[in-house]
């Protein structure tokens, strides 16, 4: 549920959501508590990000529950020469613009290669 924004959740019919909800906990590979674990204060690499020295892209999800774009501002910041750019979805973009999120990596990934 927080993967999604609240007007995404709020477009889906009911059926169709108690569906997404069962196949999820049907389908959740194991290890995804441990992954989740490493979420909350475990797992700091802020200081690790001044040294990237590759292109990168930070895409700010602007509704996203789980990680806010003030989060994703302070991500591109710390990266030298990171690009950023935003899309109004939640934490899955490619469940909610599936064609705006892959068209931001493509153009990411030709204008990196120029």
């Amino acid at each position: 549920m927080i993967g999604l924004s609240a007007p995404a959740l709020e477009a889906i019919g009911q059926d169709d959501l108690d569906t997404a909800l069962k196949t999820t906990a049907a389908t959740t590979p194991p290890g995804t508590p441990e992954h989740l674990d490493l979420l909350i204060d475990h797992v700091d690499v802020r200081a690790d990000l001044a040294a990237l020295t590759v292109p990168t892209l930070v895409i700010s999800t602007t509704l996203d529950q789980l990680v806010t774009p003030h989060h994703h501002r302070q991500l591109a910041e710390a990266i030298p020469g990171a690009r950023y750019a935003e899309i109004a979805t939640g934490h899955l973009p490619f469940v909610e613009q599936p064609e705006q999120w892959a068209t931001l990596i493509r153009d990411f990934l030709r204008d990196s290669h120029t």
